[in-house]
């Protein structure tokens, strides 16, 4: 079976977990993959677009495309899948409606064109057939657990030295961890047991308790992660937050962290036990959560280490990455290997 994946960026998140990540899964289910971003020039993308017709599928992860160039990917696919993580039909930054005509007449074409849309949540899921969309499969984004482990050098959190509380996002997402600024600052006057880690390609001075400011690197992300002892992964609730995939708190979880997160509809998926991870309604919450863990601090291994328990055989890369070979199984008509 021969899949194309046409791409944004190779850079992007979505890119990096919901395909390369995969690649050497499915290349030992036997597939024929190949990842090509999709050329901006017109006539790069019609000699691409040409010879769609030798791929089984062709897979085009979140990429919204004006009506000519969909015309030519429909004409030319055997098997057109769409694959999206993110609420790419709305603005992340358009008023408080969030909508974007372009977008939205865009998300539209590509629903109703598509022999399957992957959609990353429930949310979304329902934006694709509230679009017309006529197959919409939930895949998470899957999260690599035999490179997001726990630090087998971890230090006991039993003694009396101030906690590191983390956070991991890009600067779009800054905004979020804002929302925690007052309540951390009054835990702070309170008690002195704990320390924030941005880890950002950009980095906010709205603290009183000591940061460490961490500059994101793909190849440092696992061990900077670790660094924590406990993660937070605030949000707000609206319609391009919903369509959110929670995968920050996934690397918390598969590091073995206890983590404290806003509770969205994905989250309580995620952490269905307060066993496993804490979550809170808003930044007050949140915050009195990990001033439980603060008081807590001998719990956070056995927390972490059920955390890890939770997501595996559902959010673990080894599985999301069989759930797509499987449906791409179903739409070629074609058997896999394993």
């Amino acid at each position: 079976m021969k899949i194309l994946f046409l791409t944004a960026s190779l850079k992007t998140p979505s890119v990096r977990f919901r395909i390369l990540q995969n690649l050497a899964i499915w290349r030992d289910l036997g597939l024929e993959v190949e990842v090509v971003p999709l050329p901006k020039s017109n006539w790069s993308r019609f000699r691409l677009l040409c010879r769609l017709p030798v791929y089984d599928i062709v897979f085009l992860q979140k990429r919204l495309l004006h009506r000519h160039s969909l015309y030519l990917l429909r004409q030319r696919a055997r098997v057109l899948v769409f694959d999206f993580d993110d609420a790419v039909m709305f603005s992340d930054s358009n008023g408080e409606d969030f909508f974007s005509p372009r977008k939205s007449d865009r998300f539209k074409a590509i629903a109703g064109s598509a022999d399957l849309i992957c959609a990353g949540n429930d949310y979304l899921k329902e934006r694709a057939l509230e679009a017309g969309a006529g197959r919409v499969e939930v895949v998470p984004t899957g999260v690599d657990c035999d490179y997001f482990t726990p630090d087998s050098l971890a230090v006991n959190n039993s003694g009396s030295q101030p906690l590191t509380v983390g956070w991991i996002g890009s600067r779009a997402n800054l905004v979020y961890l804002k929302a925690l600024a007052e309540p951390l600052n009054r835990l702070f006057e309170k008690r002195q047991d704990f320390k924030l880690a941005i880890v950002c390609d950009d980095f906010i001075d709205d603290f009183c308790c000591p940061v460490e400011k961490i500059r994101w690197a793909a190849d440092r992300e696992v061990d900077d992660i670790r660094g924590f002892d406990i993660g937070v992964m605030p949000l707000v609730e609206d319609p391009w937050t919903k369509g959110k995939c929670a995968f920050k708190l996934l690397q918390y979880m598969a590091c073995g962290l206890p983590a404290v997160a806003s509770a969205t509809a994905v989250t309580r998926k995620i952490v269905k036990s307060e066993a496993s991870g804490l979550l809170a309604s808003d930044p007050e919450g949140m915050v009195a959560q990990v001033a439980w863990l603060l008081d807590h601090r001998q719990a956070l291994p056995a927390i972490g280490k059920r955390a890890r328990q939770a997501i595996l055989g559902i959010y673990d890369s080894q599985t999301v990455a069989r759930r797509y070979a499987s449906l791409f199984a179903q739409l070629s008509g074609l058997n896999i290997n394993g």
